[in-house]
């Protein structure tokens, strides 16, 4: 027989209704939607402006649910990883190596990172919609390692791009590990 004090019944009761109010905010949450979603998603990142004005970019991010949100991140870092190879292969394509050298050389190495990291960022979806978001995160890394190291080169027909994939990537790497949709 369990013996209760007089404070003990109540004490449970309050118990169950904390965690009864705990549970209906975390089910609010997770079907929250629309900007606030996106803003509540992005305050947790490094980057919130970037964060926030890519999502916004896709009409879709108003509509998600937090999962959905960051299978978008994830098709978006792989857009904007696309994009910054294409411009890259644009430019060095029409780079002489006889003009200059060291020039093309660091444009070479970008466009070897990035077309790289276009290889592996294309396999996140896949291992995200697996559940697999540790490893979609380290898939995503590779871009923002290539625009990292390519910012280190210091091209500066690519620096504007670089900021933006390497702190996007970054945040995307964020919210998909350690911080997986619940």
């Amino acid at each position: 027989m369990v013996t209760q004090g007089p404070i003990s019944l109540p004490l449970i009761v309050l118990s169950i209704l904390i965690l009864f109010l705990l549970m209906n905010s975390c089910v609010a949450t997770s079907e929250e939607k629309g900007a606030a979603l996106i803003r509540k998603t992005c305050n947790h990142t490094m980057y919130e402006k970037i964060c926030i004005s890519m999502f916004e970019s896709d009409p879709r991010s108003f509509k998600a649910n937090y999962t959905g949100l960051l299978r978008i991140g994830i098709e978006l870092s792989v857009s904007l990883t696309n994009d910054t190879l294409s411009y890259i292969s644009k430019v060095f394509d029409n780079t002489s190596e006889a003009s200059n050298h060291t020039l093309w050389l660091k444009m070479k190495d970008c466009h070897d990172n990035y077309d790289f990291a276009v290889f592996e960022i294309s396999q996140a979806l896949d291992l995200f919609d697996k559940g697999f978001y540790g490893d979609a995160s380290r898939k995503v890394s590779y871009a923002s390692d290539a625009a990292f190291l390519c910012r280190t080169n210091g091209v500066p027909q690519f620096t504007e791009r670089n900021k933006k994939v390497d702190k996007f990537t970054s945040d995307i790497m964020l919210l998909l590990y350690p911080n997986p949709p619940k």
